[in-house]
């Protein structure tokens, strides 16, 4: 609803500025670049593949930096500055750390987005793009900041081959729909648009990245177009964790830090969205396995196989431009016995799930956030979420969503109950002028059964309460 404003640099007499600033910003990610390969050496790709990766990167940049250089009287500059300031109000909310309903906290934060696109050439193009937030603690009266470098890349089209796509740097990912993976991280990045290079509506999507500096994970996304807007994906991800994945999950069990793990995670999905009458329907199906040894503090090794399974289905229908329903139903399978020798909770490396904003991760707070508090739609035992969201248009400038969700275990875990609660979202926004917008967000989960333990056997209501301003700068 924010609509992202694009501003040029000039020429005539600050060309010579801003030439000197592409090529500083230029040797500085060249820099970063080979920096990043040796890392990438050193850990865990063969040399032979970081010798082709390199080979390859610094020949395209050969042909095309003298290019851009050539043309450089006509490169543009685009900036933008997003700012969301706001009162954020928890009552009752989940901590991992105490695994307890015992978080209320009064804060105010401000979020701040500052991002610089360079067009050296038609072919060639640098963002840089970072985000910080600030906050402050009411009931404590502390503050506390925390700033991560979203973007710093370059993309090129290969010579000759303008369909081809070639990215490097540090990149915001979102990977099999944000199911699997979505942050950012060093990465290389190949973009195919057959349809440009020879009339085939397929597109490919293919990665390579390291997660906390020595996990290497890869995704590849196929994609076939049959109409503007129905397409048919094949979805692959191979991961190497490094960092104890599946430990946390026998840690968070036992609440205590008692195993460390490494192992090998693949992912194979299959995802559509084609027209039903006159609903839109989407349908991401992801199949996991893999297998982990997991370590215990006295030394004793456990061998585990993995296997899980994620559902993600939405029906969108506009019954008239002013109002709007989207049918949801995510599953994410869950395991009642984790001891068993095969872990059936289906695992993912920093998922992305907004279908609601406590239990999931959606809402404001979590949009424009470097972290998010609460459960994030990730229990051993499992999701089933069906539910349904209302969006409405009051006018030009007021709108509405609301969200209604049942949250369910999929699998029946030794004391626990099956139920997770019932939740409910409301959020409003109000444009002031295109690039100021008012928000307000309530929140409410009602926890069930299953949280009787974790909240002594008390009524105990979840709520979220936020309002604020977002803005959208210029220089």
């Amino acid at each position: 609803m924010i609509h992202e404003l694009q501003f040029r640099g000039k020429n005539g007499a600050q060309r010579g500025f801003h030439v000197a600033k592409l090529a500083w910003c230029r040797a500085a990610l060249l820099n970063i670049f080979q920096k990043r390969l040796l890392h990438f050496r050193q850990n865990y790709i063969r040399p032979y593949v970081i010798r082709s990766l390199a080979g390859c990167i610094t020949l395209v940049l050969m042909v095309q930096i003298p290019q851009a250089d050539a043309g450089m009287s006509a490169a543009d500059i685009d900036f933008s500055l997003f700012v969301n300031d706001r009162i954020h109000l928890l009552n009752n909310f989940y901590t991992s750390g105490r695994q307890d309903f015992s978080y209320t906290r009064n804060l105010h934060v401000l979020y701040v987005n500052p991002a610089v696109r360079f067009s050296l050439s038609p072919r060639i193009r640098i963002v840089f793009e970072t985000e910080g937030q600030f906050t402050f603690d009411f009931n404590r009266d502390e503050h506390d900041s925390d700033i991560d470098l979203r973007n710093a890349y370059i993309q090129t089209a290969l010579p000759n081959a303008s369909w081809l796509m070639l990215t490097f740097g540090q990149q915001s990912l979102r990977t099999m729909d944000g199911i699997v993976y979505d942050d950012e991280s060093p990465t290389i990045r190949i973009n195919a648009d057959f349809e440009r290079g020879f009339s085939l509506p397929v597109k490919l999507d293919a990665l390579v990245t390291e997660i906390k500096d020595r996990s290497p994970y890869v995704n590849i996304d196929i994609k076939y177009c049959y109409s503007l807007l129905e397409s048919v994906r094949l979805l692959y991800g191979w991961f190497r964790d490094y960092e104890s994945g599946v430990a946390r999950i026998f840690n968070a069990l036992e609440r205590q830090h008692l195993y460390t793990s490494r192992g090998n995670i693949r992912w194979i999905g299959l995802s559509a969205t084609t027209f039903v009458g006159n609903m839109l329907v989407k349908t991401t199906g992801i199949f996991e396995h893999g297998s982990t040894r997991l370590k215990k503090e006295d030394g004793g090794v456990t061998s585990l196989n993995t296997r899980g399974y994620a559902l993600d289905i939405s029906a969108a229908y506009i019954i008239k431009p002013e109002l709007s329903l989207t049918f949801f139903f995510y599953l994410a399978s869950g395991d009642s016995n984790p001891h068993s020798g095969t872990l059936k909770s289906f695992l993912s490396i920093d998922p992305y799930i907004d279908k609601t904003n406590i239990y999931f991760n959606g809402g404001i707070d979590s949009r424009y956030s470097s972290d998010n508090v609460g459960l994030g739609g990730i229990q051993p035992a499992g999701i089933i979420a069906p539910g349904v969201s209302v969006d409405v248009k009051a006018c030009e400038s007021l709108y509405f969503k609301y969200i209604l969700a049942r949250l369910l275990t999929h699998r029946h875990t030794a004391g626990d109950g099956r139920d997770y609660g019932w939740e409910t979202d409301m959020t409003g926004y109000y444009m002031i002028r295109s690039n100021i917008q008012l928000f307000a967000e309530l929140n409410m989960l009602r926890p069930g059964s299953y949280f009787k333990r974790l909240t002594e056997n008390r009524e105990r209501v979840i709520t979220e309460f936020l309002f604020g301003i977002n803005f959208l700068f210029n220089d």
